[in-house]
């Protein structure tokens, strides 16, 4: 008989959305539990960010970084990982990859919000899926993840702009 095969989202796994350890075990198992509304304002944002981001230097948004180029991330799917009398298998949608000059990537995912170091320690788990995911593709070549983390984008004032009123300035 072959083993039950469980898939896991990396966004299933962030600390923040998480509260409950048996229900997130029970969605699992494939119990359907009615999900919050989310705000088409977060989907515009995300989408205008991977539209502003792909193809930028690195150095646009951390001087620190290697040199490299951002890019959409796409989609991800792990080789099975056996525990017990478990498959699990790692799928989901990252926000941005960047490929480093040296060969490595990154993974970028975008976050609005209000930075806090709270935060990059709430989302750890997601970063570390797709991370997982890369390195222990189920097709494809592996790829060497050297850095992953949050694009956060924090409105902090409206500004008049050459194009009008009510831009963001994060």
């Amino acid at each position: 008989m072959a083993n039950p095969d469980i898939r896991l989202s990396p966004s299933s796994l962030n600390y923040e959305d998480r509260r409950c350890d048996r229900c997130f075990a029970e969605g699992l198992a494939g119990e359907v539990w009615p999900q919050g509304p989310f705000p088409g304002i977060f989907a515009k944002l995300d989408s205008q960010q991977r539209k502003y981001y792909s193809g930028r230097p690195t150095d646009d948004i951390d001087p620190s970084l290697p040199t490299g180029t951002l890019h959409n991330g796409g989609r991800v799917q792990s080789a099975p990982v056996t525990i017990g009398n478990v498959d699990f298998t790692i799928r989901g949608s990252m926000d941005a990859l960047i490929r480093f000059d040296d060969g490595t990537v990154g993974v970028v995912d975008f976050k609005s919000s209000t930075a806090t170091p709270a935060l990059g320690d709430a989302y750890r788990p997601q970063l570390a899926a797709y991370q997982w995911s890369l390195s222990h593709p189920a097709s494809g070549d592996a790829e060497t993840v050297s850095v992953a983390g949050l694009l956060i984008f924090a409105p902090e004032s409206m500004v008049d702009t050459s194009d009008g009123r009510a831009y963001l300035v994060s």
